[in-house]
């Protein structure tokens, strides 16, 4: 079930960043704001694509004076 909320919500991100996409480049032009949704999907679709960018998991981090 949680992998499912999981895609559904990917998804919906997706489909709201190319709205965002399509209505600052042909519907009101506007390239600085075209620029910065084009190069978060980009960075989107890079770090679902390569396995190495995601995080395997949080870990409480290491404090030098231990």
């Amino acid at each position: 079930m949680k992998a499912i909320i999981s895609i559904g919500s990917n998804i919906i991100l997706y489909a709201f960043l190319l709205w965002l996409l399509y209505d600052s480049t042909i519907h009101e032009w506007d390239p600085w704001f075209a620029f910065v949704v084009g190069f978060v999907l980009v960075l989107a679709v890079a770090v679902s694509l390569i396995p190495s960018l995601r995080a395997k998991g949080v870990s409480p981090g290491h404090y030098p004076d231990e």
